[in-house]
């Protein structure tokens, strides 16, 4: 047997990678921990220091001058008496370094400095404990405070991430490692480590740890900032500010909902392990398979088995890397439910066309086979197994082989238009007329979806309004608020729209109405209609599980394109949709009906 190429170094690439983004988390976690929680602290704490007058001995605005810009500082110095004893105090305010955000430096300078000349006494805040501290302003500075609390979660943020990217790149490349070694072997799946004893792992998820550590880190700012922060913006009867500032705790709270569920979800499921028949799955055969999963047997308790090929591609220009994926081929099922011991057994079996290739085939870098089980929402043993997802990375190759224990094609279950059809139902009433459809798609359909765009949205929209309502730049307000907003009026015209739509062999009717006050209507004639056709909208991922929304349109002759359906949950649904509607209307891809 040739012997296989020497294996492809990872190189130092992906350290390097790794080292670039550490930087950048370490700088976010230290301004968190070295500079905003401090200023929280001593601000909470000058809350109970008492007034004294002090007189000035010196006072100075420092304006510090570089080739881009010109910060500024305050000194002083100035003395005042405590139980008959004398002190001096050099501190100014909470926060001693220097800074042009706003005009806190420059009107505080003026103030003391106008004070000094004059020989005015000013009022300083003592520490009762330690009268030897002092300071003469002890305002929070809410601007500059989000100002470095956002600058250090975008730069954590964008360290961490650049650092998992890289860890990402690394499983990637070992994962190209691996299968460039097997295709060199009689039976490569044998090789592999997670294939071996035909017992599968789901995919390693870091979705959830990634989901406390921001969790955690929001919460340990947030919590605090708004428990001290916002009574006394109410107190200082300013609600706007107030409501901005609980944007964020809220947007933390979310959080760690969001983590608490995805870590029950993993204990409650456990070390699940998907078994092969045949093994591997067989290209131009069978491939099925069966699971056993923790949860009480119900009756009418139904999985959604999906099986997909997908392309890798990494292309190089220059000394940029571009990583991209594409679905070359899938298939979806109703999987076959029975009781177990330890819970129920899932199976299911799939045809695969001959002309697929097998996992790991070289040509543009590699493909990839998965299958995704999830409990279908609606069905009466939903309770049992609660938003159940798992995804299982496959070997499928070439060897003919048929499933001995898996009779029945998933594909072909008689329950699953019913499913296809639950599917469509969860934003769209579909209904029969003479010689076509009506479809209407309600209010709030993708509410879950919405509303957390709307949380996002509102997050940033906040920092954005608070950023404006005190000393930020005006850049930094326009750039949050403007995407806060937008994002907030997105997802409110994504609750609050409809869509009606009639579809019949004399041509296309729609209607949008917007909180039912605005209504948009397009209309064509069916020699105007080219055909119909699925568009991809908009992507989300979730713990490593990704979800494409679609969106149904008719194609005019003139090139234009008008809205049938949109919300379409994965392309399987979309395609029964699409496939529905050409039965019914006579419409074809491209095609006007005869």
């Amino acid at each position: 047997m040739a012997e296989p190429s020497k294996r492809k170094s990872k190189g130092p690439g992906t350290w390097v990678l790794a080292l670039f983004g550490l930087p950048f988390a370490a700088a976010g976690l230290g301004l968190l921990l070295l500079s905003v929680l401090p200023t929280l602290v001593d601000w909470s704490t000058m809350q109970g220091w008492q007034p004294v007058q002090a007189t000035l001995a010196s006072a100075e605005t420092v304006a510090s001058r570089s080739s881009k810009s010109t910060t500024y500082s305050v000194k002083a110095e100035y003395q005042y008496r405590v139980a008959g004893q004398e002190y001096t105090g050099r501190r100014v305010a909470i926060g001693s370094g220097s800074d042009n955000v706003g005009e806190f430096q420059k009107e505080l300078g003026a103030r003391l400095e106008e004070a000094q000349r004059s020989g005015t006494p000013v009022q300083a805040w003592v520490n009762p404990d330690n009268p030897a501290e002092a300071v003469l302003d002890r305002s929070l500075r809410p601007g500059m405070l989000v100002f470095k609390l956002i600058f250090a979660l975008v730069f954590g943020g964008a360290g961490l991430g650049i650092m998992l990217f890289a860890w990402r790149i690394r499983s990637v490349l070992s994962s190209e490692e691996r299968v460039a070694e097997r295709t060199w072997e009689a039976r490569p799946w044998e090789s592999g480590a997670e294939w071996k004893d035909n017992r599968i792992r789901a995919r390693r998820r870091i979705g959830r740890w990634v989901l406390w550590v921001l969790a955690l880190v929001w919460n340990g700012v947030a919590l605090p900032m708004a428990a001290m922060v916002v009574p006394r913006t109410l107190e200082r009867g300013d609600p706007l500010l107030a409501g901005a500032l609980l944007l964020f705790p809220l947007a933390g709270l979310a959080l760690l909902v969001w983590a608490v569920r995805a870590t029950l979800h993993a204990r409650r499921y456990g070390d699940l392990r998907l078994t092969l028949d045949p093994f591997p799955g067989s290209i131009g055969g069978h491939f099925g398979a069966s699971l056993v999963v923790p949860v009480p047997y119900e009756a009418g308790l139904r999985f959604l088995a999906t099986l997909l090929c997908a392309e890798h591609t990494r292309t190089r220009s220059g000394n940029k890397t571009t990583y991209s994926s594409r679905t070359l081929w899938q298939v979806r099922g109703l999987a076959q439910v029975e009781p177990q011991a330890d819970g129920v057994r899932i199976a299911f079996r799939f045809d695969l066309p001959a002309h697929l290739p097998a996992s790991g085939e070289p040509g543009s870098e590699y493909h990839e086979w998965r299958v995704e089980v999830r409990s279908v929402p609606g069905s009466t043993g939903d309770n049992a197994a609660p938003g159940f997802v798992q995804s299982f990375e496959v070997p499928v190759y070439i060897t003919g082989q048929k499933s001995v224990w898996l009779q029945h094609d998933a594909a072909q279950h008689p329950q699953l238009g019913e499913v296809a059809k639950t599917d469509e139902e969860d934003v769209s009433d579909v209904e029969q007329v003479p010689g076509g459809v009506r479809l209407y798609f309600p209010y709030g359909r993708r509410w879950k979806l919405m509303l957390a765009l709307l949380v996002f949205g509102a997050v940033f929209a906040g920092a954005g309004t608070l950023l404006w309502n005190s000393e930020a730049p005006l850049l930094f307000s326009a750039l949050f608020g403007g995407i806060g907003w937008l994002v907030v009026l997105s997802a409110l015209y994504g609750l609050g729209n409809s869509l009606t739509v009639h579809l019949d062999r004399q041509g296309l009717h729609t209607e949008r109405r917007v909180l039912g006050l605005v209504s948009f209507k397009s209309e064509a004639a069916a020699g105007e209609i080219a055909g119909l056709e699925l568009k991809e909208s908009y992507s989300t991922e979730t713990g490593g599980q990704k979800e494409t929304y679609y969106r149904l349109q008719a194609v005019l002759t003139s090139g234009k394109t008008i809205t049938v359906a949109d919300s379409l949950r994965g392309k399987a649904a979309a395609g029964q949709l699409l496939s529905s509607l050409c039965r019914q209307t006579g419409y074809t891809k491209g095609l006007a009906p005869g």
